[in-house]
């Protein structure tokens, strides 16, 4: 592992583990992605198995820094619950309450250990590297599939989009959808029963923000899916969650507005 040296105004945190998809997703899509997505212009902050160590050393020898810290799929933050999220999924009782549970984090737990460990991931890099670096930002491994076409060779972001991100202030930057489910983005409030929907209008590729954001809403997502999803024997997905958790904590999100239909629109305005 490598230590950050200098001064960094953002971060990118991502992830890389083989869960053998049940969805026919393969695993060498991802390494052809997470390979264009390592050649991102900024520091980074990796979690991948011992075997990805060395594919992430080729592609990170640039002048950004990266930290890579190796870890078992055992060792992923949220598999503890693994089992008790299958034995929920396999339930017909939840099957009939889930709208559309054909969906994946609606059929395997280790899709859900993944998406909702984003959020430990983030804590974790900000917590490590808090000192030199106040912004973090989640990057899937597979998200260079959405940059389209950005210029690589450019530093990213950009000097402008840092400034946008100061003045900010502490807060959680979010991409929110608003062409589609326009109840949901215009809804003032969404109840419980928005946990059980199939509609996700925010974005959770890519997100995040000032690191004591990072922890408030960690800490958000780790109640919800402990005490309001698990507890009740229902599990979604991570857009799911921020998109209850964005109408009921306000001050604590900044929301960046998508009109265009682009999956990552966010990516490029913070190019």
């Amino acid at each position: 592992m490598s230590g950050l040296k200098k001064m960094t105004d953002v971060t990118f945190v991502s992830a890389l583990f083989n869960i053998d998809r049940v969805d026919g997703r393969k695993w060498d899509e991802y390494l052809k992605w997470f390979d264009i997505t390592l050649k991102l212009q900024a520091p980074m902050i990796l979690f991948v198995t011992e075997d990805l160590v060395e594919f992430v050393q080729e592609r990170r020898k640039g002048e950004f820094q990266t930290d890579i810290f190796t870890q078992s799929v055992e060792e992923i933050p949220y598999y503890h619950l693994k089992d008790d999220i299958q034995e929920i999924l396999d339930s017909e009782e939840y099957k009939k309450n889930m709208a559309d549970p054909e969906r994946i984090e609606c059929k395997q737990a280790m899709y859900s250990v993944i998406q909702y460990s984003k959020f430990p991931w983030l804590t974790q890099s900000a917590s490590a590297r808090g000192d030199e670096c106040d912004y973090f930002f989640w990057l899937d491994a597979g998200g260079s599939r959405f940059f389209e076409g950005y210029d690589l060779s450019k530093q990213y972001p950009s000097k402008e989009a840092k400034k946008s991100l100061k003045d900010m202030g502490d807060s959680f930057l979010v991409q929110m959808n608003t062409e589609y489910y326009k109840d949901l983005v215009n809804a003032e409030t969404l109840g419980l029963d928005y946990l059980y929907d199939n509609r996700s209008y925010v974005l959770g590729s890519m997100f995040g923000g000032h690191k004591e954001s990072i922890v408030k809403v960690h800490d958000m997502v780790d109640n919800l899916l402990k005490n309001d999803m698990i507890a009740n024997r229902n599990v979604n997905n991570e857009q799911i969650a921020l998109g209850y958790l964005i109408k009921k904590y306000p001050d604590v999100f900044s929301l960046y507005e998508r009109t265009n239909g682009k999956h990552m629109d966010l990516f490029q305005e913070l190019g």
